[in-house]
């Protein structure tokens, strides 16, 4: 993220207000106010006038140019580290890192904290005489949570979280990036003195979060803001999150609406990004970060990737009550819009309703309603306030249409002439709503290879859907590829051979299974075409083993095995157990007439199963 905060984005129009693409109506809807999970805060402190005399902390013989927020945390630091003061703490990756507790003893929201501070290496420096980059340092306020014994956990979250990151703002400095290496004579696009990035959870506005970073500094550093010191301009903002906690009766229903959106999103071209985790038979995550959603009729934020996220908790489920053990629907600002952009703290409400709008259409999408709400330690749920917005009219329609134009290609793949094997794979997959590449092998008698093939085929492109898609996972899923298009599918499937019936799917199966184990074992082919409905050539690089080919095994003849007519047989002879065959390929070779029955022996004298003897 630069340093050089560009100025705010501008509204689409002029007024103020946010346009739709032409043709979009909508209807006033309400359902209960989505929690505003978090957000942040990016404000430029123009306080370098400030003496050097009003910071409390004691420096040592170190030189303070001024009272700024920054000079005031670069003393405090130096003051703990003089003291010993300074904790060495090793992350989970085997890092060091340095920590000071301001506080072990700090309260927000009646929950006890420790208040942390840290220092790391920042962009902005000087350049030594002999050309080389001296960094300056950044410093980060943060809230730890506390165990039961009052320790630290280092790495832990608090419930209300807050970070507060203090950097040098000074037309002195250089700054070294990636990009653009050192640039000595770097303007602070706001003014001198420090800038000031905050972080935050369960806050409402920006107002709240600079109320808790006034007070932050205030309490640990003792430095008291001045808003007058604030720069407007650089009031920006590029974090918001709204969600609601939802039934998981429902989960199901939301994602398919989800899924719903990328199809309608991808079939307008727009840039989007997937990421699903399903396992156990649930949903565990569900995203869709776009910045197309004027595609679906929401409000237009030019460059601005949003995303929609259901997910379920990340702690074992042993470890949670209702209902906290029940999803969540999310949606969040990604960064900034493209371009660089940040939005202006006063467009603040305006984002958010958009974020708000984005969350509950899709609710709404999903037949969700207040009665699916939940209400948690941290939200109202029902019980909020309604909330009003403009939902988007016509997605019915889109999808119709969308899903209509697929239809011909389902009697195209499952009418093939020379196979039924694309049908029983989209039909294995309509009776289980979503496969396996393994279950519907098995449900097909194909290998996975061949299963693998036809269903990349299926799922088309990202910028033209399929019939299909696949949703990775510890195993990759297959499904229809969405719900609308389910439908359609299942009616679609039941016309092609509107008198196939489960057996005749089963002794499609059992033949390929035959034929495939035939062919892998004894290399032999059907005498005719005709005996597969299928046609199939999935196991064309398949090894053929020669059952006579092995010169490293002993021939084991009986010495008294002779020929029907009683003269010693010079024929090859082996015991049953050391051949690479097993019993159901023995008996499948000899019903289908690829192994005569005069090269099979049985001995029949001590076994019960022939009475005859």
């Amino acid at each position: 993220m630069s340093l050089d905060a560009p100025t705010p984005a501008e509204p689409p129009t002029d007024n103020g207000g946010l346009l739709r693409l032409e043709g979009i109506t909508t209807t006033t809807e309400q359902l209960p106010e989505p929690t505003r999970h978090g957000g942040n805060l990016h404000v430029v402190l123009n306080d370098q006038y400030r003496p050097a005399a009003e910071i409390e902390h004691d420096s040592g013989d170190r030189d303070l140019p001024d009272g700024s927020a920054y000079q005031t945390a670069r003393a405090r630091w130096y003051e703990a580290a003089d003291a010993d003061e300074v904790h060495t703490v090793e992350t989970p990756k085997g890092y060091e890192r340095e920590y000071v507790v301001l506080e072990d003893e700090y309260e927000l929201f009646d929950e006890p904290v420790a208040v942390t501070l840290n220092s790391s290496r920042c962009e902005l420096g000087q350049v030594t005489s002999a050309g080389n980059f001296r960094a300056y340092f950044k410093y980060n306020l943060t809230l730890k949570p506390l165990d039961d014994d009052g320790e630290v956990r280092w790495f832990g979250t608090p419930t209300t979280s807050l970070n507060v990151t203090i950097r040098p703002q000074d037309a002195g400095l250089a700054r070294k990036t990636q990009e653009e290496g050192i640039v000595q004579k770097w303007s602070p696009p706001y003014g001198s003195g420090t800038e000031i990035r905050a972080q935050t959870t369960w806050a409402e506005s920006t107002q709240e979060i600079q109320g808790r970073i006034e007070t932050l500094l205030y309490d640990v550093l003792g430095y008291e803001w001045d808003d007058l010191d604030a720069q407007n301009e650089s009031r920006t903002f590029w974090k918001s999150e709204v969600h609601h906690r939802v039934a998981e009766e429902v989960a199901p229903e939301i994602v398919h609406t989800m899924r719903q959106s990328a199809e309608l999103l991808a079939r307008h071209e727009a840039d989007l990004k997937e990421e699903t985790v399903h396992s156990e038979g649930t949903w565990k995550i569900v995203k869709l970060r776009t910045d197309g959603w004027e595609q679906l009729g929401f409000p237009i934020l030019r460059g601005q990737d949003v995303q929609i996220k259901l997910y379920m908790p990340d702690a074992p489920a042993e470890y949670l009550e209702y209902p906290m053990d029940q999803p969540k629907v999310e949606v969040s600002l990604e960064g900034r819009p493209r371009g660089g952009d940040a939005y202006h703290v006063d467009r603040w409400e305006q984002i958010t309703h958009v974020l708000e709008s984005i969350l509950l259409s899709h609710l709404r999408w999903a037949d969700v309603g207040t009665e699916h709400i939940l209400q948690d330690d941290m939200s109202l749920g029902p019980a909020a306030d309604l909330l009003s917005w403009e939902h988007p009219e016509g997605r019915r329609a889109w999808l119709r249409d969308h899903y209509e134009s697929l239809t011909p290609r389902v009697y195209a793949e499952a009418r093939k002439s020379q196979t039924t094997a694309v049908y029983d794979i989209l039909h294995s997959i309509k009776r289980r709503d979503i496969a396996t590449y393994a279950e519907i092998a098995q449900d097909v008698g194909l290998v996975e290879r061949t299963v693998r093939g036809h269903v990349a085929r299926l799922t088309g492109t990202a910028k033209e859907p399929g019939i299909l898609k696949t949703i990775p996972d510890a195993v990759t899923f297959v499904t229809f590829s969405a719900e609308w298009w389910e439908d359609d599918a299942r009616e679609a499937l039941d016309r092609v051979y509107p008198n196939d019936t489960a057996e005749d799917r089963s002794r499609r199966r059992q033949t390929r299974v035959e034929e495939r184990l035939l062919k892998r074992t004894l290399g032999l082919t059907p005498a005719s075409s005709s005996s597969s409905s299928d046609g199939e050539s999935e196991d064309d690089q398949v090894p053929i083993v020669d059952v006579d080919d092995d010169s490293d095994q002993e021939d084991d003849r009986d010495d008294d095995d002779r020929g029907r007519d009683g003269t010693p047989d010079q024929r090859c002879w082996r015991y049953f157990h050391d051949v690479d065959l097993d019993g159901a390929q023995l008996g499948i070779a000899l019903d289908r007439g690829y192994l005569p029955e005069d090269h099979v022996r049985v001995r029949i004298d001590d076994s019960p199963l022939f009475s005859g003897g």
